[in-house]
């Protein structure tokens, strides 16, 4: 009887992705409709598979953002990492998180999740500066942590 374990296999097993973030940004900027009172959170990841993209809308009446907070929290999260085990650092620190710290790590998690799909981050390219520079001109508050 002949048995062949997967190690034994000529096909390499798969590499889980890997992700290299190499900056991560957050524009407050006040909300454009004129009956709207409140700011859009926009976050940006910049890593080795293009951008990754969430906002949010907040509130006038919400507590107010707390971005020196935030930057420590993004810190750890540049580097070289698997999805999967950032996927689950994320969801780790989501659950035993309160808020406001849990605003960003909600933020920062649907904009990797944009990365773990190919095709979906949105690719690096040269127009990309104008676009920051339009966000940063409109920001009342800006962080970037690279």
């Amino acid at each position: 009887m002949l048995s062949l374990s997967l190690q034994d296999s000529p096909f390499p097993s798969e590499q889980p992705l890997q992700l290299s973030i190499t900056r991560v940004e957050v524009f407050v900027i006040p909300a454009l409709a004129i009956d709207s009172t409140g700011y859009r959170v926009c976050l940006r990841i910049s890593s080795d598979l293009g951008y990754g993209w969430n906002e949010q809308f907040v509130s006038d009446s919400e507590p107010s953002l707390q971005l020196d907070r935030w930057g420590p929290l993004f810190r750890s999260f540049i580097g070289r990492f698997s999805i999967v085990s950032l996927t689950e650092r994320l969801t780790d620190r989501i659950a035993h998180t309160l808020n406001p710290d849990n605003r960003a790590y909600r933020l920062f998690s649907a904009a990797i999740s944009q990365l773990q799909n190919p095709g979906s981050g949105r690719p690096i390219s040269s127009t990309e500066p104008a676009e920051e520079s339009v966000l940063q001109q409109r920001a009342v508050a800006y962080l970037s942590v690279d």
